[in-house]
């Protein structure tokens, strides 16, 4: 399959809470990988399959949440769950910047030999 990112992905491997607006419900996630333009993210239930989906993100313990309008395009499953690559629509400029963030504090070992992707 021929890679169509624009940005590198840096794995995160991390369970985030997920607060979904259509289902006035908290969920929970594991982010596979993100960037500033998407992420990968798996769920114990599927998402609205509504396009595009609105949810907020707490990437870090402090449940400062990052909301974002993403696209679907493309869902797996694997091993009971569900998988999706997710496209940003929309996305604040903070929230972007609390994302670099993330990145440079969480992935630095990453972030190393990939700054020049940023």
């Amino acid at each position: 399959m021929n890679e169509q990112r624009q940005l590198p992905r840096w794995q995160v491997k991390r369970e985030a809470k997920v607060w979904l607006p259509q289902r006035q419900e908290f969920s929970h996630c594991v982010i596979e990988d993100i960037n500033l333009k998407g992420m990968c993210a798996s769920f114990s239930k599927k998402l609205p399959q509504e396009q595009p989906v609105n949810f907020s993100l707490s990437l870090d313990d402090n449940f400062e949440f990052v909301k974002l309008e993403v696209n679907l395009p493309w869902i797996r499953e694997e091993n009971g769950r569900y998988v999706y690559g997710m496209f940003f629509n929309k996305i604040l400029d903070a929230d972007k910047d609390r994302i670099y963030q993330y990145i440079t504090c969480h992935c630095s070992d990453q972030f190393k030999d990939r700054w020049w992707a940023v």
